[in-house]
């Protein structure tokens, strides 16, 4: 990993899944809003793609597999000898499909609960072994989904890892108050992004259709999410944590 100056303390956040969908969009409102952020992904290449559109200076972009307990500790251990803090960590990579309980392997479902959960795990661990984050306090943002609140065929694998998400957020809410860190998760519901719209391809047009109806106001974008998760990062939030925030656009509200 390179080595680079040490970043303001009130203005790095640390994204994960940071090269595509809603974390790249949540980059770009933080970089737009002079905020400087590091992105987290398993491939170089998308990342310095956001990079480069990203304005501002000092920016960074590590490739790591965040179910990865070595490679997690390998990062927040480069940040530390780097001399970088973090206002804010979100957690926005994951991987998702359907699958029916009876055709879910154990394999699979592990690699579910590993790219959600074990992930979560890691990035909390490592980060406050690694006292990553400002003296000042900080907040993180675990991005789980509305599928934790809902009984959907074919998402115990899914479902599971979200709702997991949730827990452990609150959990880990009450364990870091006393370092004044606060930690949130975020619940959207269908968002347009190139990993939904590929999913979505492969349903029938009267499946689309019935998606899109479950979402009284339509599917969300990357932004809408990001602009909650931003929202959660702010000091206007300094009073929130242990909370979910469901955005989905009345999906759950139906």
């Amino acid at each position: 990993m390179p080595s680079e100056a040490e970043l303001p303390e009130a203005a790095c956040t640390l994204i994960t899944g940071g090269g595509s969908g809603i974390g790249r969009a949540l980059a770009l409102r933080l970089a737009s809003a002079r905020g400087r952020v590091i992105l987290l992904g398993r491939r170089l290449a998308p990342l310095q793609e956001v990079l480069a559109s990203l304005p501002g200076a000092g920016h960074l972009a590590y490739a790591v597999d965040v179910t990865q307990g070595a490679a997690v500790a390998a990062c927040f251990a480069q940040l530390s000898a780097d001399r970088i803090r973090l206002c804010g960590l979100v957690h926005c990579a994951g991987i998702h499909w359907l699958r029916p309980l009876q055709l879910t392997t154990a394999e699979g479902y592990q690699e579910m609960l590993d790219s959600h959960l074990t992930s979560t795990f890691l990035l909390l661990k490592e980060s406050v072994a690694h006292r990553a984050f400002a003296r000042s306090g900080a907040s993180i943002v675990l991005m789980s989904s509305a599928a934790a609140l809902l009984g959907g065929p074919g998402s115990f694998a899914y479902a599971s890892a979200k709702g997991g998400m949730v827990s452990a957020g609150r959990v880990a809410a009450v364990e870091l108050a006393n370092r004044k860190i606060r930690v949130n998760t975020i619940l959207p519901g269908v968002v347009d992004t190139a990993q939904s719209r590929a999913f979505m391809e492969r349903m029938t047009a009267e499946q689309q259709e019935a998606i899109r109806r479950d979402h009284p106001l339509g599917l969300g974008t990357p932004d809408d999410v990001a602009a909650a998760a931003e929202f959660l990062l702010s000091p206007g939030a300094r009073w929130i944590t242990g909370t979910t925030l469901v955005v989905d656009g009345g999906l759950t509200a139906r």
